[in-house]
């Protein structure tokens, strides 16, 4: 029977370095917070029960945790002091007291983690009382190091308290264990905080493991996987490292990204084959871009669904929206929360669309708000037409415009209002009641020519100048 994995996520840190008023483990890489992508690492890996330990301001953290993660029930247990890792595990292991089966430890600062690490982590362990992650590193300043004996580990020392010959030594700890619960739960009960810090550090359990069964060391393959984040400067190269990751996936998947350092994506970004990434493109949220789709940038893409082929152009903003296949979108669009556009549809420069559906073939070329509305198919939008939706009370008010219809530029649509099908509005109107179907309306005042009454008055004009 394979035996159960409890998470243990160190999570309480203050994070003094980053100098903020917003939890250290809450600060986003690829606009998740660094503690969710732990959170997903400990999912990925079945890991259950979930624990994260958080200080005694730690509210912040649990509501963001709980909302991002709805499906996944987690454990949430409080650091009061900040007495050390060793502490931080043992309070965690005191909010699962029934579990029986091994724990992982992870920290809430360490984003880049992958699933496949924690695997062979998992694996490493097998005969042995802990395993723990370990990464060779040019400059180790500040670490602890691992010290070795044979095949196994025997300790690991925090820099503070390494000797000078310990200093030495390249290979690093960085915090990522496995062990039994059993030995655990006797190891940070045994620590004792006799360094140089006063704290009772999770390291020393490694010394304890050692004496045991043996403690083995798993050479991490990138060193980026295991970075911890403590500074502004860290988030940023965090941040950085985790875009490239992000974009090699899709690019590993047949996606063309014309200027990879120039791109941001969201990690809940989905990209089919064959579609084309232009420079300076962004994704928040969950966007989906379909295969053959082209997205020049800059643009931001928020919550949205760009469909197979459709064509994104330059300085387009769209949010909460669905772009049908064929679609064209900008330049300088803005698509808002509820705009749909149907297959083979156009919005273009300067428009603007919210909760408004754009039928099958339909234009909307420029200079235009739509609010509310529903565009049949194979109708065309003139330059300039508004729809006045908001009369200042709770509810907007809907314009329906029917399959086939023209409205003329400079038109606009005093909702609640309908055009029947195949109507004809013409430039210039101001539409206040229902067209029937085939109609033509005209809702403007009539031109009145006045002969030589321009040579008057201008004489007036200057006169009065004069």
């Amino acid at each position: 029977m394979k035996s159960k994995t409890a998470a243990l996520i160190l999570a309480a840190g203050k994070g003094k370095r980053m100098r903020s008023s917003l939890p250290k483990v809450l600060h986003p890489v690829a606009e998740m917070p660094m503690v969710a992508h732990v959170v997903k690492v400990a999912i990925a890996r079945r890991c259950d029960p979930i624990v994260v330990v958080v200080d005694a301001n730690g509210r912040r953290v649990r509501e963001i945790l709980t909302a991002t993660f709805p499906k996944t029930p987690l454990v949430f247990a409080v650091q009061e002091q900040q007495l050390g890792t060793a502490d931080a595990t043992r309070i965690a292991l005191e909010a699962i007291p029934s579990f029986r089966g091994r724990v992982l430890v992870l920290y809430g600062d360490v984003p880049l983690l992958k699933a496949e690490t924690v695997g062979r982590l998992t694996r490493a362990v097998e005969g042995k009382s802990l395993s723990l992650l370990t990464a060779r590193v040019a400059n180790p300043f500040g670490y602890g190091r691992v010290l070795r004996e044979g095949s196994g580990v025997r300790a690991v020392v925090e820099h503070k308290d390494a000797s000078v010959t310990e200093r030495d030594i390249n290979e690093i700890n960085v915090g990522v264990y496995m062990c039994d619960h059993g030995l655990m739960r006797e190891a940070v009960g045994a620590v004792r905080r006799n360094n140089k810090q006063h704290e009772a550090y999770l390291t020393d359990v490694v010394a304890i493991a050692s004496g045991r069964k043996g403690a083995v060391g798993v050479v991490v393959d990138d060193r980026d996987e295991v970075r911890g984040v403590n500074t502004r400067a860290e988030l940023a190269e965090a941040e950085g490292i985790m875009r490239r990751r992000l974009i090699a996936f899709h690019q590993n998947r047949g996606v063309t990204f014309c200027d990879p350092e120039n791109t941001f994506l969201s990690t809940e970004t989905q990209i089919q084959k064959d579609a084309i990434i232009g420079v300076g493109v962004q994704t928040y949220g969950k966007v989906k871009i379909a295969s053959g789709a082209r997205v020049d940038g800059p643009t931001v893409i928020k919550n949205a669904t760009i469909g197979a082929d459709a064509m994104i152009h330059s300085f387009s903003h769209i949010e909460g929206a669905d772009v049908g296949k064929n679609a064209s979108v900008g330049p300088f669009a803005r698509l808002r929360p509820g705009a749909r556009l149907e297959q083979g549809s156009k919005v273009g420069n300067f428009v603007e669309m919210k909760k408004s559906r754009l039928g099958r073939g339909a234009k909307a070329s420029h200079l235009t708000y739509l609010g509310d509305a529903d565009i049949g198919a194979g109708s065309n939008i003139g330059a300039g037409t508004i729809t006045c939706n908001y009369d200042g009370g709770p509810v907007k008010h809907p314009t329906t415009i029917g399959a086939g219809c023209f409205v003329g530029s400079n038109t606009t649509l005093v909702a609640p209002v309908k055009l029947g099908a195949n109507s004809f509005i013409a430039a210039g109107s101001t539409v206040s009641a229902d067209v029937p179907a085939n109609a033509l309306a005209l809702g403007r005042a009539r031109q009145v020519n006045k002969e030589g009454y321009a040579k008057r008055l201008r004489r007036k004009i200057h006169g009065k100048k004069a």
